[in-house]
């Protein structure tokens, strides 16, 4: 694996490889000798740069699909941020164990831009993905007030984008600004790991675009997100801006407006619902008025032809009566007959 001449055609290492069989021959005699039997050509994507240089040196790692190393390059040597290099190194143990190795640069053999991530290579979710409308139609029926951790640039004004798009819907959330350098990978998860540990629904990632957007999509930040108890949703530079930690987020937006208007959009679609809730109520409470109604129409109709047939039983009564009158008086006046005929029969 030395490299005799660099025009000659070798098999570089990857990261993961070099690091196997250091690790695998860790001790004082066997490193001397692992060093001795160097340089190494090794392939990868130059990352994390020191922004210093010491002892005209300077440092970053070198990545491949499942690991990485850390490079003492000389100042002498310039690799750039994103760049896949073919490089020969020579390891050498760090004065603090942090890492326990570090990689001396010797030269650089080949220059190339570095393959986008694939999605094997990105970070497995810790959970499944969480539908946020739902989420935020649950609490806004419920008539709680959703929380949002803003995580914003440190001289951002895209909060200001998000407000004026929720336009009067504003008032029905909690908006809670975090600011952090949004240039440094490490500080952007730091700070969703934290908003995750406070009293909020969701953690937004918010930024506009221009230069720099590609900082967001760094392995720190993917680990972070996909590793956020808390949903995640993100709304990253404009439009035509797409970035690899959109798909580890459980929602994605093309602008911060964009998110503004989804919030909006949740708490018109509640109105509707309860809008359409009370119509709902009207109308059963008509319903049922007609149906109360309806018993008292038939009611009334009932009564009204009780009264309507009261009259002829009355006169059926009164016949009744004037019939019955008339046979008892004749009855009386054939017995007053006979009593007369007997009175005068025995005189």
């Amino acid at each position: 694996m030395k490299p005799q001449h660099p025009s000659q055609t070798l098999f570089p290492l990857t990261p993961g490889q070099l690091l196997q069989g250091l690790h695998a021959l860790f001790n004082k005699e066997v490193f001397r000798r692992f060093r001795e039997e160097g340089p190494y050509l090794v392939r990868g994507t130059f990352a994390e740069p020191s922004k210093k240089a010491w002892g005209g040196f300077y440092y970053g790692d070198l990545r491949g699909e499942n690991a990485s190393i850390r490079l003492k390059v000389p100042t002498g040597i310039l690799l750039a941020e994103w760049k896949a290099y073919v490089l020969s190194v020579s390891p050498e143990l760090a004065p603090n164990g942090k890492p326990a190795f570090l990689f001396r640069v010797e030269a650089l053999h080949g220059e190339e831009e570095a393959p986008p991530p694939s999605a094997a290579q990105l970070p497995r979710r810790s959970r499944d993905r969480v539908d946020v409308r739902g989420l935020l139609l649950g609490l806004l029926r419920k008539g709680e007030t959703p929380a949002l951790a803003l995580i914003l640039g440190e001289t951002a004004i895209v909060d200001r984008d998000v407000e004026a798009s929720l336009g009067s819907a504003r008032e029905r959330y909690r908006l809670d600004q975090k600011r952090v350098n949004l240039t440094d990978p490490w500080a952007v998860a730091e700070a969703l790991a934290r908003a995750a540990e406070g009293p909020y629904h969701l953690v937004a990632l918010v930024r506009g675009g221009g230069e720099g957007l590609e900082a967001l999509d760094r392995p720190e930040v993917w680990e972070a997100v996909a590793s956020c108890p808390k949903p995640v949703v993100v709304a990253l530079g404009h439009a035509a801006n797409t970035l690899w930690v959109e798909g580890l987020a459980d929602a994605a937006f093309p602008t911060p407006t964009a998110l503004g208007h989804f919030l909006k959009e949740a708490v018109e679609a509640v109105e509707r619902e309860r809008e359409a809730a009370k119509l709902s109520d009207l109308l059963e409470k008509a319903q049922a008025e007609a149906r109360a109604a309806q018993v008292q129409r038939d009611q009334l109709k009932e009564a009204l032809a009780r009264l309507e047939r009261e009259p002829a039983l009355l006169h059926q009564e009164v016949a009744r009566l004037r019939r019955g009158l008339a046979l008892w008086r004749g009855a009386a006046l054939l017995a007053l007959a006979v009593a007369v005929w007997l009175f005068l029969a025995r005189g």
